[in-house]
C-alpha cells in the first residue's frame, strides 16, 4: 500500500476539522448576531494567522522542494486563478452585492440591502465560500503530504472557516430564506471541502517538483483571498484594534509555524 492511501485516516480526520468549522460558524449565526468589533477582530485575526502559515510554511516548503522560480510562477498562477474566480462570480450587480454582503457580514460590517430575488441567486454565495475554501483546503492537506502539518494553517483555516460560514450564512437569512437552508447550504459546502483536504493529502506519492508546485499555487490563492475577501473588509470597521488583532495573528502563526 502506498503512503498517500496511509494518510487517509488522517486527512480525513482533518476534512472532518475543516468541515465541522464551516459548520459552527453557520449555527453561530443562525442564533446570535456578533458585535461588529468582535466579528471584525476575530476576522482579522484569521488573516493574520493565515498571512503567517503563507510567509513561514507553504512558501517555504514549496521552494525548498520546487525551487525558486516554479514558486514564484505557482503562486502568481494562484492569484490569477483566484481573482478570476472572483471576477467570474462578480460578474453581475447582484451576484457581485451577495458576494460582498457576505464579506461584509463576516467582518461585522453592515451588509448591502437584499431582497429574496437577489438570494435566489444564491449559487454566489455557495459558490463564493466554496471558491474561496478550496484552496485553504487543499493547503492543509498538502501540508500533511509533505510530511509536516502546517499548525499555523490549519488554525487560519479554522478561524477563517469560522467566519466564512458566518459571513455566508447571515445574508441568507436577511433575505427571508429558513436557518434550517442555509445552515444545509453550508453543510453541502463543509463536505465538499473536507473531499478538497482529502484530494491534497493524496498527492504524497507525487514528485516533490509537483508538491511544490501546487504549495505554491495554494499559497498564492491564498494571498488573493486575504486581499479581496478578508482583511480589506476587516479594517473597513477600522481601528487600532483591527491593526492588533492581525499582528496578534501573524505572531501566533509564526509560533505554530
Amino acid at each position: 500500500m502506498s503512503d498517500g492511501f496511509h494518510l487517509i485516516g488522517p486527512s480525513a480526520a482533518l476534512g472532518s476539522a475543516v468541515a465541522a468549522s464551516l459548520l459552527v460558524g453557520a449555527v453561530v449565526a443562525a442564533r446570535i448576531t456578533l458585535p461588529e468589533r468582535m466579528a471584525a477582530v476575530i476576522t482579522a485575526f484569521g488573516g493574520g494567522v493565515l498571512l503567517a502559515a503563507v510567509a513561514f510554511e507553504l512558501v517555504p516548503e514549496a521552494s525548498e522542494q520546487a525551487g525558486l522560480w516554479v514558486t514564484a510562477i505557482g503562486m502568481l498562477t494562484g492569484t490569477v486563478v483566484f481573482v478570476g474566480a472572483d471576477a467570474w462570480l462578480s460578474r453581475e450587480e447582484s451576484t457581485k452585492t451577495m458576494r460582498r454582503s457576505r464579506h461584509a457580514a463576516a467582518a461585522g460590517r453592515p451588509m448591502m440591502p437584499l431582497d429574496r430575488a437577489e438570494a435566489a441567486r444564491g449559487e454566489s454565495i455557495a459558490a463564493g465560500i466554496f471558491v474561496d475554501g478550496v484552496p485553504e483546503s487543499i493547503a492543509v492537506g498538502l501540508t500533511l503530504a509533505d510530511g509536516n502539518l502546517g499548525m499555523a494553517l490549519l488554525v487560519g483555516v479554522l478561524v477563517g472557516n469560522l467566519v466564512e460560514a458566518y459571513g455566508a450564512v447571515r445574508p441568507i437569512i436577511a433575505s427571508g430564506y429558513s436557518k434550517r437552508f442555509a445552515v444545509g447550504l453550508i453543510a453541502a459546502i463543509a463536505l465538499a471541502l473536507a473531499v478538497a483536504t482529502v484530494g491534497g493529502t493524496l498527492l504524497t506519492d507525487a514528485s516533490p517538483t509537483l508538491v511544490g508546485g501546487a504549495q505554491a499555487v495554494a499559497a498564492g490563492a491564498l494571498l488573493a483571498v486575504l486581499s479581496i475577501s478578508i482583511i480589506p473588509y476587516a479594517f473597513a470597521e477600522v481601528d487600532r484594534l483591527v491593526a492588533f488583532a492581525v499582528a496578534t495573528g501573524f505572531v501566533g502563526g509564526y509560533l505554530l509555524s
